[in-house]
């Protein structure tokens, strides 16, 4: 079990020592409601943590993570004083990653309806902790919250295509996404820069796909499907999804290097860094020849019984259509559908694929381009990246179609800080003013994106994330009613600090240490 929380723990030992300004709340993302008392409930070798029966499954876990983040450890006998509990009681009405902890001199309790809920309660209860450098003393606040998430999708995009991520380097981040109450990583797996996941019916996609030529003399890298499954059940013991992305019609320079049969014309492209050749290839899948859809069927085969997600991202940005328009097969399949071109040919393309992870049971998510074309089937879940023109983007929701927000200009983090600070993140709004409850629903998440061909070193990726995603987390979790730059600066300053104290390369952002 230690080996499995060691990274965790590191996050939330981060967390765990924060300096102590009389009973501060310093929890991001700031909870729903905070009803602050007067004292402290003080941590001993003698306080006991009491486990209900519904957490069971957990229990080893989650007391562990408590164990190390309060410093002392924690003895299982029931009854008496100075007590931790965690219970599951659903009478209370809490949504499934809802939870209440109430603290008291004498007990501190956290309440929810599932073990989602107890592990956001643990989260929070780790970032009240206080600790005395001087005395060693260990302490919470009393406090009252009620807390629960107000999206269902709170995201964070890694691009491990373009410069690959290694499995330790992954777990850390996951690690660090918990601790702010982050519930997906959208896995950006397969790029022109490289096909990053083993497959076992296609293994020329990694013995070939995953490197660069050696004219570039740069490495590249991919998960064997053994590190694939240790990932994500690594990710799911700590409440977040991963949801795998297998780009296409474009970005397949690395597929086609491998199998160039898949292009409309056969020719096989030189697989190289981002700044080293074509940003974006002009070869694509071809969209006539029945062998592609057996290639795309046959992989989702594999990649879905590797990730137990219910969505399945399939990308369908920047495609470029000078192949299609060249293509005998590709122009044959828009005579005999009755397309007007290729745009409609892409939406014929993704309905397909769509159709076939439907009959899997899930659901398919892509970048806002595989709306161009306007035949969609409605129930595709559409991530907006391009700007973000409010009215719109509302218009597709009204159509029905569920949105995920992540507009560039907003929630792309390879992007400097002069362009995107972190106030510039935190006042983002996904749900455009005015949009009745009814379409609001379809807006079901926010995510931030971080492409990896610029910043591709772990000190890099820290500073492009951090702080930046403090406020993508409240965006994420709490009311808009309920934010505060002021309140939000002052704790994400103290979070900033730990994290560099702890080797997280947090960026000093001027919008957050600045006076306004």
């Amino acid at each position: 079990m230690r080996k499995i929380i060691y990274c965790f723990v590191v996050s939330i030992c981060i967390l765990g020592v924060l300096p102590v300004f009389g009973a501060p709340i310093n929890v991001i993302p700031y909870p729903m409601k905070v009803v602050q008392g007067d004292g402290y409930f003080m941590v001993s070798p003698d306080t006991k943590v009491v486990f209900d029966e519904n957490l069971q499954p957990v229990e080893g876990f989650y007391s562990e993570i408590l164990e190390i983040a309060l410093g002392v450890p924690l003895t299982k006998k029931k009854g008496g004083k100075n007590l931790i509990v965690l219970r599951v009681d659903k009478r209370f009405g809490l949504p499934e990653e809802g939870y209440k902890i109430n603290i008291t001199a004498e007990k501190v309790e956290i309440v929810s309806s599932s073990c989602k809920g107890a592990f956001y309660g643990i989260q929070s209860l780790n970032q009240l902790i206080l600790k005395d450098s001087k005395t060693g003393s260990v302490k919470l606040p009393v406090v009252m919250i009620e807390d629960y998430p107000r999206f269902n999708w709170r995201g964070c995009m890694l691009d491990v295509s373009r410069t690959f991520m290694d499995k330790k380097l992954l777990m850390r981040y996951i690690d660090l996404m918990a601790s702010y109450k982050l519930n997906v990583l959208h896995l950006h797996l397969i790029d022109d820069q490289g096909w990053r996941i083993e497959i076992k019916r296609y293994p020329r996609l990694t013995s070939v796909g995953s490197k660069y030529e050696t004219e570039f003399n740069e490495m590249g890298g991919y998960y064997t499907q053994d590190e694939i499954r240790e990932i994500v059940q690594y990710a799911s013991l700590r409440n977040i999804t991963i949801v795998p992305e297998f780009e296409l019609p474009g970005h397949e320079c690395a597929a086609i290097a491998s199998y160039p049969e898949l292009s409309c014309r056969g020719i096989r492209p030189k697989i190289h860094p981002y700044f080293m050749g074509d940003q974006i290839h002009k070869e694509i899948f071809c969209a006539g020849k029945p062998e592609v859809y057996d290639f795309i069927y046959n992989v989702l085969d594999e990649i879905l019984e590797l990730f137990p997600s219910r969505y399945i991202h399939i990308g369908g940005d920047e495609a470029p259509k000078s192949e299609w328009h060249k293509c005998d097969y590709c122009q044959k399949v828009i005579r005999e559908n009755g397309l007007e071109n290729e745009e409609e040919l892409q939406s014929y393309f993704v309905r397909k694929i769509g159709k076939y992870i439907q009959e899997k049971g899930r659901e398919l998510i892509g970048w806002d381009e595989i709306i161009d074309g306007g035949k969609l089937g409605g129930d595709e879940i559409i991530m907006y990246w391009r700007g973000w023109k409010a009215k719109e983007v509302e218009k597709v929701a009204q159509q029905g179609f569920r949105i995920i927000s992540s507009p560039n200009i907003y929630c792309y983090f390879d992007y400097n800080y002069e362009s995107i600070d972190t106030k510039k993140v935190y006042f983002y709004e996904p749900i455009p003013v005015g949009t009745s409850d009814e379409v609001a629903q379809n807006y079901i998440g926010v995510q931030a994106n971080f492409w990896s061909h610029i910043d591709r070193s772990e000190n890099r990726i820290d500073q492009q994330l951090f702080p930046r995603l403090f406020a993508l987390s409240e965006i994420a979790w709490s009311r808009a009613q309920n934010k505060d730059w002021k309140r939000f600066k002052k704790i994400a300053k103290i979070h900033s600090e730990k994290q560099r104290e702890n080797q997280v390369n947090c960026y000093y952002d001027k919008s957050v240490y600045n006076p306004d």
